[in-house]
Parts: C-alpha cells; sequence; structure tokens
C-alpha cells in the first residue's frame, strides 16, 4: 500500500483501530525523539519534548506502530515504560 492510497492528499486524517491519527504524526513522532537526543535533561525545552513524545506514543501504540517497530533510544524506551 502506498501512503496516498492510505491518506489521499485531500484528507488530513484516518482511522486506524479506531484512533484518529492526523498527517503528519509520525514523522512528528520521529522528529521528537531524534530532537531530544540533544537537549539537556534539565532544561524546559527537554521536559516538554518527552511529555510530547509520551502523548504521541500513546496514539501510534493503539495503532500499532510498536508491534511493528522498537525504540532504540534508552531514555525514550525507559520513559515510555514508566508512563
Amino acid at each position: 500500500m502506498k501512503a496516498e492510497e492510505l491518506l489521499p492528499n485531500n484528507q488530513n486524517s484516518v482511522t486506524i483501530n479506531g484512533q484518529e491519527i492526523r498527517k503528519g504524526s509520525i514523522g512528528a513522532f520521529l522528529l521528537n525523539c531524534k530532537a531530544v537526543i540533544n537537549l539537556d535533561k534539565n532544561s524546559n525545552k527537554y521536559k516538554t519534548t518527552m511529555n510530547t513524545i509520551k502523548e504521541q506514543a500513546l496514539l501510534l501504540e493503539k495503532i500499532g506502530l510498536f508491534e511493528v517497530f522498537e525504540i532504540k533510544i534508552p531514555e525514550i524506551r525507559e520513559a515510555l515504560k514508566n508512563s
């Protein structure tokens, strides 16, 4: 299946497993995971980004993303286990 078959250009969201997911959700999650690596763990930006990652992960878990992919960044993997 190609991306445009799942989510046509004129559509901004799709429902998977009863969960609505917006276009760009997976990309935003990936960018946040990469960004948090370079942030000072004591900064507000780090805390905000980690909270966003946790919120996004809940959605992505509901659509089955983590049945196929695993988080390799240890601090994110641990944070998601404990949330």
